[in-house]
């Protein structure tokens, strides 16, 4: 028997990093939401909901913030010179050397994009990557040379970070092809509800489709993902249905709430 592995306490298929990414994205649709019922009734909000207003407007801010840093940068980053992706031993992963002129959905997809990529840009850029173009989808891909939060490798718009891909170039080239075809969901979802609306998305599709019954990455293509088919339907487990009992939940109090307000105003 070889020497026993520690205990490994990180990494995305690991119950505590999966249960802190599913916090996370909670959080992020608590602060969407937060934003929005601020932005459409939270600024006629009686005095005493003051706080509650000032962290509504503070995750307002922050997502323009984020908007903002993430479009600035990516207006002032030349990536135009990066390298064709290739492995180890030198092979191309695209069916061409050099980028192609991209077309008009292309370009569609990287100027929707752009604040996303920007900001996966910026973190790229602050931890040292190695980023080269995938040739055949003209898209951009940032190595990490170690994983830090496990082997899963995440898609930002134009660009995806990720571990080490693959050695062999028909899989690099396989992977970097399901995650290009990411980058038109993002951009749909950013034309209809802005550069949170994907990952709000997909994070809602994830909880109750995880793994290969999740949509988007079936329309992505699951073997070039790595995935292996464990089914379509949803997963209802104890989180599923505390959630779908506190949505039930809060639409019962929003309609109890309105009647009574409606029977103020007849009467």
């Amino acid at each position: 028997m070889g020497a026993r592995r520690g205990r490994q306490w990180w990494g995305y298929s690991h119950p505590h990093s999966r249960a802190v990414a599913h916090l996370l994205f909670w959080l992020l649709v608590a602060g969407v939401l937060g934003a929005l019922y601020w932005w459409f009734k939270g600024r006629h909000a009686p005095v005493r909901a003051a706080p509650v207003r000032v962290a509504q407007g503070v995750v307002a801010g922050l997502a323009v913030g984020l908007v903002l840093v993430g479009t600035t940068w990516r207006s002032l980053t030349d990536l135009g010179d990066a390298p064709v992706c290739s492995a180890p031993p030198g092979e191309e992963w695209g069916s061409t050397v050099e980028v192609a002129p991209p077309t008009a959905s292309v370009l569609a997809q990287k100027v929707a994009t752009w604040p996303e990529t920007g900001l996966a840009m910026l973190y790229a850029d602050a931890r040292g990557l190695t980023v080269c173009r995938y040739a055949a989808a003209d898209y951009y891909v940032g190595v990490e040379s170690r994983a830090v939060a496990g082997k899963r490798t995440v898609n930002f718009g134009d660009m995806v970070i990720s571990p080490r891909f693959p050695t062999v170039p028909s899989e690099a080239a396989d992977l970097a092809r399901h995650e290009s075809r990411h980058r038109p969901q993002w951009a749909v979802a950013t034309l209809i509800g802005g550069p949170a609306a994907f990952p709000v998305a997909y994070g809602v599709d994830d909880f109750f489709f995880p793994g290969s019954r999740n949509h988007f990455e079936r329309e992505a293509g699951l073997s070039s993902g790595g995935y292996a088919w464990e089914g379509a339907g949803p997963v209802i487990g104890p989180a599923q249905a505390a959630v779908l009992a506190l949505a039930a939940a809060a639409g019962a109090g929003a309609l109890v709430r309105r009647r009574r307000a409606a029977r103020v105003r007849a009467g």
